[in-house]
């Protein structure tokens, strides 16, 4: 039926048409490695960077929280030693306090509090 040439090249195509996909399959399987390492290098990087984000909030957070305790801390020594010092008792002239509320007001950290109200200047 088939002659011994017709039946080698039938084999020899196959034979190639084997190796070609074997090769194919070689080939998308070194290209697919490459990406999973090169996402995996992508993913490692980024778990990096979230976790020095996250230092560097916590450390951050932490600063503003001691800054707001040494804040706090001095407010209330000088509120202990203005209450102590000599003369924290006498009466002053209502245009010198008013003068003195009024300049302290105009500082921002002040300048929103509730006994600055009476300082603000409204626009119509």
């Amino acid at each position: 039926m088939f002659g011994l040439s017709t039946l080698m090249t039938r084999i020899i195509i196959g034979s190639l048409g084997v190796a070609l996909l074997l090769l194919t399959f070689q080939v998308t399987s070194c290209i697919s490695a490459k990406r999973e390492a090169a996402q995996g290098k992508v993913d490692k990087a980024q778990q990096g960077a979230t976790i020095n984000s996250a230092k560097d909030a916590i450390s951050t957070q932490s600063e503003v929280y001691q800054n707001e305790t040494a804040s706090r801390d001095l407010d209330q020594k000088n509120a202990e030693e203005i209450r102590n010092a000599e003369g924290a008792n006498a009466q002053v002239a209502a245009p010198v306090d008013r003068a003195g509320r009024s300049s302290l007001c105009r500082r921002a950290a002040y300048r929103d509090s509730e006994q600055c109200r009476v300082f603000r200047t409204t626009t119509p």
